[in-house]
């Protein structure tokens, strides 16, 4: 599984972002990954949210190109 560390509260697995509200979690978290699968991740260290990462390449809604 691909990690990648977007930030101290976003960590991307493969296709997805996933986004704690405290970076301890998101720490916790992303030590799990490197060790087991990330549904198991989820339910010990939830995030607060989770988004796939081409939505994060798209602009908002409305915004001026």
């Amino acid at each position: 599984m691909a990690t990648i560390r977007l930030s101290t509260k976003e960590v991307q697995v493969d296709d997805t972002i996933y986004v704690f509200d405290v970076v301890q979690v998101a720490d916790r978290f992303e030590a799990c990954v490197a060790m087991t699968d990330v549904d198991h991740c989820t339910l010990d260290h939830p995030p607060v949210s989770k988004r796939p990462v081409d939505a994060a390449a798209r602009p908002e809604e409305g915004a001026a190109a």
